[in-house]
């Protein structure tokens, strides 16, 4: 059994100092740039190499009696050769696992050298010097059986197990290291998660990480990630957030890819090789988008010029970036602008079938138009003119002009008198809104259309406190919602 451990614990010395070389020629702890210094793993590797240096040197300790295993060189950054390491490691676990002296023939032997004395100071004891274990006068056991010897074994076997620990975190803090984008967290929410002001769905929401977007994790708290993205820094659900991700897939999948020119000049190739035909020059500090990677090549995109072609990647830096969180403004902004970009399309100038007219009903339709949209532009009064022509043209309502516009409870100018004003003054129409009211109405008579099939418009506040700008084909023109 004892064999069996040997060669187990030998193994996992003999395959940790390899690890331990790498970890030692390079710098540790993990850089500030890439992991923040009160991060969870930085304060858990620093703990540990704080905890357990000492239990490393007192490990070694116990593995002979020569004196070159004190030497603080073996201690150091760079701890010999993997060899020399192998050795005191292989050493410390043969002496763990070695037979034992028999106190009760050889009291004064197991009780004599440094090593007791090491182990006593490494777990705190009080130690006045050497402790005879045969003249405890109540000790009625003797050997490996006795309590002072399995003291003895129990604080072996804990630095062992410290030592291991040990080195187990290194390991873990190396490979950590590896990965530049190890704090990176990728939203695979349906649509989006909310980053809340505090880690409680009932916190008010700061903004929204949509699926495939990325944020910094910077702590995790009882099943949420502190994380910032976007200029936002709140919580998220964890278990909306993927870790973990190997650095080539995050980047391909989720990454953004760009090179920037570190030189004055850079030639845009036609094909991957420095005897191809030059398309442009870009320069330094130049940024552009990667379409593909190949053999020492970037091929980019000049959109600019509209030139797809081949640099160095020597010559450049790679730039990488991701999609990241919005903000509740940046949201409601957004919105505006789906909503504008939305109506330019739906409020272009349509024609269909013109509709028979008179001059009276071209009058009546002009002053009903200068009445409700007077202060605003053309595509205002061209709004207002159509409904009345979608009016006529629906099964709703009647199919006259002078019905629709007079039909009661539907145009408030015609019962507050507001109408029959501009009628009385229609001979008088000079000023130039007067004048695009006419136009906007004679347009409108002769098929031109700006808002569909709409049927309905009121001032653009009052339809909003009425909730009607949340209808799906709802529009906005001027100072009025149609819908």
């Amino acid at each position: 059994m004892k064999k069996y451990r040997i060669t187990l614990l030998s193994m996992l010395v003999i395959s940790s100092v390899f690890c331990i070389s790498l970890l030692f020629s390079i710098q540790f702890p993990i850089n500030a740039s890439t992991m923040e210094d009160d991060s969870k793993l930085a304060i858990e590797v620093k703990i540990t190499e704080e905890a357990s240096e000492e239990a490393i040197v007192s490990l070694f300790s116990y593995s002979t009696d020569d004196d070159e295993l004190y030497n603080d060189n073996y201690i150091t950054a760079d701890y010999r050769t993997e060899e020399q390491t192998a050795d005191v490691g292989l050493m410390a676990i043969q002496s763990y696992e070695s037979e034992p002296v028999d106190a009760t023939d050889n009291a004064e032997a197991a009780n004599s050298t440094d090593d007791t004395n090491d182990t006593n100071s490494t777990n705190g004891a009080d130690n006045t010097g050497d402790i005879s274990l045969a003249e405890d006068a109540d000790n009625t056991e003797s050997g490996s059986n006795s309590p002072e010897y399995r003291k003895y074994e129990d604080s072996q076997e804990e630095q062992c197990k410290a030592a291991f620990n040990y080195l187990e975190a290194l390991e873990a803090a190396r490979e950590v290291a590896k990965s530049k984008y190890f704090n990176i967290g990728i939203s695979i929410a349906k649509e989006f998660v909310n980053m809340r002001k505090k880690a409680t769905t009932e916190s008010e929401s700061l903004g929204k990480l949509y699926r495939n977007s990325a944020c910094t994790i910077i702590e995790e708290q009882d099943g949420w990630y502190y994380v910032e993205s976007g200029g936002i820094t709140g919580y998220v659900k964890a278990e909306y957030i993927k870790t973990g991700i190997p650095d080539e897939e995050l980047i391909q999948k989720y990454g953004t890819q760009k090179v920037i020119v570190t030189v004055d000049g850079l030639n845009v190739r036609k094909e991957p090789s420095t005897d191809s035909k030059r398309l442009t020059v870009i320069y330094k500090n130049e940024k552009y988008p990667i379409t593909q990677t190949i053999d020492g090549w970037y091929k980019i995109k000049v959109e600019d010029e509209n030139i797809e072609g081949y640099v160095k990647a020597e010559h450049t830096e790679l730039d990488v970036t991701f999609k990241e969180a919005v903000s509740k403004k940046e949201e409601e902004r957004l919105a505006e602008l789906k909503a504008e970009e939305r109506a330019k399309k739906e409020t272009a100038v349509k024609y269909r079938d013109d509709v028979n007219y008179t001059s009276d009903e071209l009058k009546l339709l002009a002053c009903l138009v200068h009445a409700e949209a007077g202060t605003q532009g053309y595509e205002g009064k061209l709004a207002v003119a159509n409904v009345v022509i979608n009016r006529m043209k629906s099964s709703k309502y009647p199919n006259s002009m002078k019905e629709v516009i007079y039909q009661s409870g539907q145009f408030s100018v015609a019962r507050s008198g507001s109408l029959q004003k501009q009628l009385d003054n229609y001979a008088n129409y000079k000023s130039t809104s007067q004048k695009m009211s006419i136009k906007a109405a004679k347009d409108a008579l002769e098929g031109a259309n700006n808002i569909g099939n709409r049927l309905y418009f009121q001032s653009y506040k009052a339809a909003v406190k009425k909730g009607y700008h949340k209808k799906p084909n709802s529009v906005k023109i001027e100072d009025h919602l149609f819908w």
